[in-house]
Parts: structure tokens; C-alpha cells; sequence
């Protein structure tokens, strides 16, 4: 025997699907339409970082070209004020160091940004106050700011990079203990806020952190830090740690910490900090020789 569904069972049936899946009889799923995407094609802006060659290494003064040196870039439009445009790139992404943009003509200030954060990427809706964190990481780090014009008319804008970053270099000479496992350096008179307007540091006084493990490392050990400077020089002071066992918490051994004040430095220059940092000498005294390498402002001898 055949059945049949009466009017009455259909309308039961189509209420349990509404419940089931969300949906009536008029209704229809909703897909977000994905937008053209923006192409050397139909964009009418282009922005591609130049070839800028970076010294990578002091040792053997190495160059590099900043799409390899760098791991991250943003761009960012800004307009009266406001970011109406952005961009981010990790390394590895198609096209890394340049962006394609649709925008309707006019006057524009443009930042780009190019770091290796670690965790991702500081926040960029103002120019002045761009937030480098402990957890982000702090790196060598790149810049542009300024006007752009848009036309109607598609135009390719090459941009050259500036070094904002002041870096030290502290080097440990002699053999690392077998009981030591982590090395932080929590440093003070610098910036973790950088200012793309004025290329200096912002008005921020940061407490700056890095920890790295060097078990089973083989001296000397260098261990890069970096900060912005609010001025053309400075100082900062460095309390140097060892740890036989290190947790981000307070419960750590410690096995050595050694401070050292008014270390010498320069806006984006690099100052070397090195010597016997287990097997010292409590009177030895700081000895400046300057370089020439990563703009180099000095090496310190501990």
C-alpha cells in the first residue's frame, strides 16, 4: 500500500528541518561574496620595497637583501589621520614585498614596516605609537613613512627602507658551565614603542626582556638585543642572568647575574658588548674601540 503525506504531515516536517538545520522554506544559506582580488592588473596603486642590502652579520659583514633578512612586512595607508588601508606578509607568502592596492585617488601617508616579531605583528592605527612587546619579541626593524599620491592611473612606487632599530651585541667568551641552560638580559633605557613619524623611539621607557637557551652551545655565545632610542644617544643598562633552570615564572635558579650600567649607545648603530662573563674579574673595566660594521658605534670589552 501506498502511503501518503497529508498538508498537515509536510508542515510538520518542514518545522523539524527548520529546527534542524536553522532554515525555512525561504530561506536560503548565506556565503560571504568574496571581493576581486586586487592584482598588478586592476590596482591603480603598487608598492614594492626596494632591494635594500642589510649587513646581517658583524663577523663576516655579510649583506643581504631585506625580503630575505626580514620576516615580516606591513603596510598601512593612512588618511586625515586615520588607516583606511592595510597589509601584513609573512615570509614565504606569494609576492612578499609588494601589495596591490584599489584606492581612490588622492593624498596619502604611508608606513611600511618591515621586522622579524616573533609572535606576529605590533599594532599599526597610529603611526606615532607602534607597540613592540616582550611577547612579540623585539628585532632588527625597517621603515618608510610618508606621502603618496594616487592617481586614477595605475603607478608602482619603489620604496627604500630605513633602519630604526639600535642594536647590542652581548658576547660571552668563555666556555658555558654545564649547569647553565638560559641567558636573559632584561634591559632599561631604551623604547619598545616606535615612533614611524619621527623615527625615533617613543616617549615610553620600556623594560626590555630576552631569554635564549645556550645548553650545549660552544663559546663565544652572542646574544642580540634590540631597542629604539628617543635621541641620537644614549645609555642602557643590561642585568644579565644565567639560570640552571628558567621558567616564566619566579620560581628559577639562579646560577650567575651580572650588571652592567651605562652601556654606550647610538640610533640605529650597533654597539658590542664582550668578555668573561662566568670566569671575570670583579675590577676589570670597560675598553672602546670603534668599528664600522652595522654602523657600528663601539666595542666594550667586560
Amino acid at each position: 500500500m501506498k502511503k501518503h503525506f497529508s498538508p498537515l504531515c509536510l508542515v510538520a516536517l518542514m518545522a523539524a528541518m527548520t529546527m534542524t538545520f536553522g532554515l525555512t522554506s525561504c530561506e536560503k544559506a548565506v556565503f560571504d561574496e568574496e571581493t576581486p582580488a586586487v592584482t598588478p592588473e586592476n590596482a591603480n596603486l603598487i608598492i614594492r620595497v626596494a632591494g635594500n642590502r642589510v649587513d646581517d652579520a658583524f663577523e663576516t659583514r655579510a649583506m643581504v637583501n631585506i625580503t630575505d633578512y626580514c620576516t615580516r612586512f606591513n603596510f598601512v595607508l593612512y588618511k586625515d589621520g586615520q588607516k583606511v588601508e592595510s597589509r601584513s606578509q609573512l615570509k614565504g607568502d606569494d609576492g612578499y614585498g609588494q601589495v596591490a592596492l584599489s584606492l581612490a585617488p588622492g593624498t596619502y601617508k604611508l608606513l611600511v614596516l618591515a621586522h622579524s616579531s616573533k609572535d606576529g605583528n605590533p599594532p599599526i592605527s597610529d603611526p606615532e605609537n607602534i607597540q613592540f612587546t616582550n611577547a612579540l619579541g623585539y628585532s632588527d626593524t625597517f621603515y618608510y613613512y610618508g606621502d603618496i599620491v594616487v592617481t586614477k592611473e595605475a603607478k608602482t612606487h619603489e620604496i627604500t627602507l630605513k633602519r630604526a632599530a639600535t642594536k647590542v651585541s652581548f658576547i660571552i667568551n668563555d666556555e658555558i658551565p654545564a649547569d647553565v641552560k638560559f641567558v636573559s638580559i632584561y634591559y632599561t633605557g631604551g623604547s619598545g614603542v616606535f615612533n614611524a613619524v619621527t623615527g625615533y623611539g617613543g616617549n615610553v621607557n620600556s623594560q626590555q626582556m630576552k631569554v635564549v637557551s645556550v645548553q650545549n652551545q660552544t663559546s663565544p655565545v652572542t646574544i642580540p638585543i634590540y631597542t629604539f632610542l628617543q635621541q641620537d644617544t644614549g645609555t642602557l643598562k643590561l642585568k644579565v642572568t644565567a639560570y640552571s633552570y628558567y621558567k616564566d615564572t619566579s620560581d628559577n635558579t639562579v646560577y650567575l647575574e651580572r650588571t652592567f650600567s651605562d652601556i654606550p649607545v647610538e640610533h640605529h648603530k650597533q654597539t658590542i658588548v664582550e668578555g668573561d662573563f662566568f670566569e671575570h674579574d670583579s675590577q676589570n673595566t670597560f675598553s672602546f674601540v670603534a668599528e664600522t660594521d652595522w654602523e657600528l658605534s663601539q666595542r666594550i670589552s667586560y
